[in-house]
């Protein structure tokens, strides 16, 4: 995730949800960060995981944006240490622990 990217999506996302012409660059916007997501998921990919990659970024996405909705609330600010640590714990529970990553793939900035 680049920095700025999540409220830049927010924004786009309001205004395309008001615009019909607007749906399908929405589509395709969410899906870039999708497939993103989804490298990361399949490249970090935990033996005996069950989770299919595409529900992992599914779900990825899901906490990127929600993090976005929280800060452009002003309810809380979440720091990138805390978003790169719920975003290891969708990837791999079991080694999200402090001191005890083996990702092979770098997670994307925040």
């Amino acid at each position: 995730m680049v920095r700025g990217f999540g409220l830049a999506m927010l924004e786009f996302i309001a205004t395309a949800a008001r615009d019909d012409k607007l749906i399908g660059l929405l589509r395709a916007r969410v899906e870039v960060q999708l497939n993103a997501y989804g490298r990361v998921a399949a490249s970090g990919r935990p033996e005996g995981e069950h989770l299919a990659v595409d529900d992992i970024a599914q779900l990825m996405t899901a906490l990127d944006q929600g993090v976005s909705v929280l800060r452009l609330s002003g309810i809380a600010s979440v720091d990138g240490a805390l978003m790169r640590t719920g975003l290891r714990r969708l990837l791999d529970p079991e080694s999200a622990a402090p001191n005890r990553h083996r990702f092979g793939a770098a997670m994307p900035p925040t």
